[in-house]
């Protein structure tokens, strides 16, 4: 089951937004999006982020299931790492998106510096202020609704989620002006769970220039 949230605003950055999903057997996923008030604004990249569902230290953590974690080392952000073969399920995998509609290979995500010099884009957390972005600016990335990422947990960590970070963005294809805009997402407490298991959950979202 799917929980979505949403919400409308004037200036072309909106808010994040957050899709809750019950994968079954004590696991939970996290969609994120960044949306935007006009279909033709290019989504660039995210930065300075902080993404958490505990304390990063004694609890909390996300799931892999990829490449990286089948040969037995740590799960991979990267959704090029991902992948829907024997073995590998990508529903139960954790990964950083920057708007592609696919996984595998051809998803072009990169991670920036602040990502890969703290454990080199693998493990159960992500560093402080990490970011990511669209590694092919060829293929250009619009749209009202823009995913940034899968986040799989235990679902007992699900009321403790917050997405906080900024995003740049072009208003469209045919300028090189770049703006910012910063904006968060939370899981609202006390009875994220049990709203869960409803089928029912109403994110907090808060937006800033």
């Amino acid at each position: 089951m799917t929980a979505c949230i949403a919400a409308t605003a004037s200036a072309d950055f909106v808010d994040f937004s957050g899709e809750v999903s019950d994968l079954g057997g004590g696991i939970s996923a996290i969609d994120m999006y960044a949306n935007f008030s006009d279909p033709g604004n290019v989504f660039l990249n995210i930065y300075n982020s902080t993404v958490v569902n505990g304390d990063g230290i004694t609890s909390g953590g996300f799931y892999h299931d990829d490449f990286a974690s089948l040969s037995g080392g740590e799960g991979s952000w990267l959704p090029s790492q991902s992948a829907d073969v024997a073995g590998l399920n990508s529903q139960y995998d954790s990964y950083v998106n920057a708007g592609y509609g696919d996984i595998g290979a051809a998803n072009s995500t990169a991670l920036d510096p602040n990502f890969l010099d703290n454990g080199n884009g693998l493990g159960a957390y992500l560093p402080a202020t990490a970011g990511w972005y669209n590694g092919n600016p060829d293929n250009v990335i619009s749209g009202e609704k823009i995913h940034l990422g899968h986040f799989v947990m235990a679902t007992s960590d699900v009321a403790n989620f917050s997405f906080t970070a900024s995003t740049g963005w072009k208003s469209n294809s045919g300028t090189t002006e770049v703006q910012f805009g910063s904006g968060s997402w939370t899981v609202p407490a006390p009875g994220a769970l049990a709203l869960l298991g409803l089928g029912g959950l109403v994110g907090r979202r808060r937006r800033t220039n």
